[in-house]
């Protein structure tokens, strides 16, 4: 297969500024940020971007274990989320 756009983060001229303003944003908000690393690696994963789910090292890097990144995509079968983890990532 292959892929439709090279770059998609490029494609439109604004997109990445776009981006970072909006992660700058998620940032600035009350939730952990071991749980906005999990729902962007589980959007990531939803959406199918492999640059994006590269980056799951920086949540190895802050202290998250392979058992909670291994077992992320799925879940909801999973014993390794919390409650809250587990609204953030339905919500995902």
């Amino acid at each position: 297969m292959e892929a439709r756009m090279k770059k998609p983060g490029v494609v439109i001229p604004d997109a990445m500024a776009a981006i970072g303003a909006l992660n700058k944003a998620i940032k600035q908000g009350d939730v952990p940020p071991r749980t906005l690393d999990l729902v962007h690696l589980r959007a990531s994963q939803i959406n199918g971007c492999s640059v994006c789910v590269g980056s799951a090292a920086k949540g190895k890097k802050d202290g998250e274990t392979d058992e909670r990144l291994f077992t992320l995509v799925a879940w909801r079968d999973a014993p390794f989320f919390t409650d809250a983890e587990r609204a953030a990532l339905a919500l995902t």
